[in-house]
């Protein structure tokens, strides 16, 4: 694996930033459902409210900013740009939008017009991203990274699983849009969803990410090699018993307890690596990870106690630790880490200098921000603070306890509106340092000069 990323393959800023914008939008709407419902929110996961919820996270939170993300990092990473990029970001993220909140909605008041325009819009969503992705995997295999096999091997398997979730959420809608009897497939559907669409990918990233930017050893080569190949071969089995009749279940839950302990092997993994970084401090990013690794390796005492206790509510608590413990903890550090390194980059990549001229690099050098100040450390630091509250709150409500499903979703707005805040003061940021060196003399002269 390499440690270096291409970064002249950058996509352009209007690529993946919109998806990226969407986790404060979606939190935000969130915060304001699980304000309005309270407590009855986490009654049950089969009440409306809790279904709505689910899916502003799992596809207005989490599935934007991972879609985006994949698309920065196949190029960057693996040599494999996704073309037309502008085009099927633009498309994608406006009928993933707009599909996720008719599928909301859906929830919310059951009406058929609301699961039919979810399935439309969401069909067409993942169908042109599925395709633009696949297409691009197949067209540049040959112009591969030669160390981006680990990430590529779970970014496939990835794939795969989000065309299944995909599939199983498309027919389950349209049968409640229909009227008719809804499938049985909930379970598969969730499973596919957080292990393989959401677990494969974000363990593809850490293979990549956590070297470069927390400064950590890289991942030892069986694991790497192998648990990527293992999840899937396991997902597989769990849903070929879960179909089957007359088995005793001891084999499901050994199916269950070997994928767990494949993904307690890469939290582990994970851990070890990031207390042992080479970065010495512990900077938001690296907060967001801990807090996230922390609450998926408590995922398995609670599916321990999903399976084997009595209480109903350990597979709430199961929810909320995958979902808004685990990989939002992770998409949001994420975010700390790629817009201010995006906004920086593309600062750098608007300057221009005749001829390679130094006088006027020193210039636009005094006008050019660093990446650190784009998002500064302590409001970052600040979030991570009331994230850690948002997640434990949403935690204890699972659980519940009536006060913490009060405070939840004042709790998860306050922190949609701070990371609305930093990434708005870091696009503002942006913004003033192209009119800054757009004002320059030298840059306005050659701009003018140039053929139009």
């Amino acid at each position: 694996m390499q440690r270096a990323l291409d970064f002249d393959k950058t996509p352009a800023l209007g690529v993946p930033l919109p998806f990226f914008l969407n986790v404060p939008l979606f939190g935000l709407l969130a915060g304001l459902l699980a304000t309005w419902t309270g407590p009855q929110a986490f009654s049950s996961r089969w009440a409306a409210q809790a279904l709505a919820l689910t899916h502003l996270w799992t596809l207005g939170i989490l599935g934007s900013a991972m879609l985006g993300a994949l698309i920065q990092i196949l190029a960057v990473a693996c040599n494999v740009p996704v073309t037309p990029a502008r085009a099927v970001a633009r498309s994608v993220h406006a009928l993933l939008t707009l599909g996720t909140l008719a599928l909301a909605a859906g929830f919310l008041w059951w009406a058929p017009w609301a699961w039919t325009s979810a399935v439309i819009l969401l069909g067409l969503a993942f169908g042109i991203y599925l395709t633009a992705l696949g297409r691009a995997l197949w067209l540049h295999r040959a112009q591969v990274y030669k160390g981006a096999r680990e990430i590529l091997v779970p970014v496939r398997g990835a794939l795969l699983a989000l065309a299944l979730t995909v599939a199983l959420g498309l027919i389950m809608a349209a049968a409640l849009g229909l009227g008719t009897g809804l499938p049985t497939w909930v379970d598969s559907h969730v499973l596919w969803g957080l292990l393989g669409w959401g677990g494969l990918l974000l363990m593809g990233m850490s293979f990549q990410l956590l070297p470069i930017f927390q400064l950590t050893e890289l991942y030892p080569k069986p694991l790497t090699r192998w648990l990527p190949l293992l999840i899937p071969g396991l997902l597989l089995a769990w849903t070929a018993l879960n179909a089957s009749t007359g088995l005793p279940r001891l084999m499901l839950e050994t199916v269950e307890l070997l994928l767990t302990g494949a993904y307690v092997t890469w939290i582990a993994a994970s851990l070890h690596r990031l207390a042992t970084r080479k970065r010495p401090t512990a900077e938001p990013t690296t907060l967001f990870w801990f807090t996230g690794l922390a609450c998926l390796l408590a995922c398995a005492p609670a599916w321990v106690w999903m399976r084997h206790g009595q209480a109903p509510q350990a597979a709430m608590v199961l929810g909320v630790l995958l979902i808004v413990g685990g990989l939002g903890a992770i998409i949001h550090g994420m975010l700390y880490k790629i817009v201010p390194f995006l906004l920086w980059k593309h600062a750098q990549d608007a300057m221009v200098i005749p001829a390679r001229d130094p006088g006027q690099a020193r210039v636009y050098l005094k006008v050019l921000p660093k990446m650190a100040a784009y998002i500064p450390e302590r409001p970052a630091q600040w979030h991570w603070a009331l994230y850690v509250l948002v997640v434990l709150s949403w935690t204890l409500a699972a659980a519940g306890w009536t006060p913490a499903g009060q405070a939840a979703g004042p709790l998860l707005l306050a922190s949609a509106l701070l990371l609305a805040w930093n990434l708005g003061r870091a696009l503002r940021l942006y913004r003033q340092t192209l009119q800054a060196m757009a004002a320059l003399p030298h840059h306005a002269a050659y701009a003018q000069a140039q053929p139009r």
